[in-house]
């Protein structure tokens, strides 16, 4: 029985595994499991699987690094056009900011 190689102590059993992107579920893949840690592993074919589900829903490659400026007193985040096209944002759409902590924020989409 393989060892998992995170936490050195448990067992690798082989199962099924709920895989997200984004906040987005992509379904349920293979995976090697840790009975100790609960750490997952899945196969280069469920990561093939994965990474064309992700690709179908065009959330594959969405998360970029983008630089802050000044705009006037203000400063601007741009959202790159992949952003803008996935959440169907135009010029003059609302959104609402909010601080998750001092490392994260949220934007929300207004309805």
């Amino acid at each position: 029985m393989k060892k998992c190689p995170v936490c050195g102590e448990g067992n690798l059993k082989t199962g099924k595994i709920d895989e997200e992107m984004f906040g987005v579920y992509l379904g349920k893949y293979d995976a090697e499991i840790c009975d100790k840690c609960d750490e997952s592993f899945v196969s280069e074919e469920s990561m093939i699987e994965i990474e064309k589900k992700a690709k179908e829903l065009g959330i594959w490659g969405l998360a970029k690094k983008v630089k802050v400026t000044k705009s006037g007193n203000s400063i601007v985040v741009r959202i790159p056009a992949e952003f803008a096209k996935f959440f169907g944002l135009k010029e003059g759409k609302e959104m609402l900011l909010y601080p998750q902590g001092k490392k994260k924020m949220t934007f929300e989409i207004a309805s």
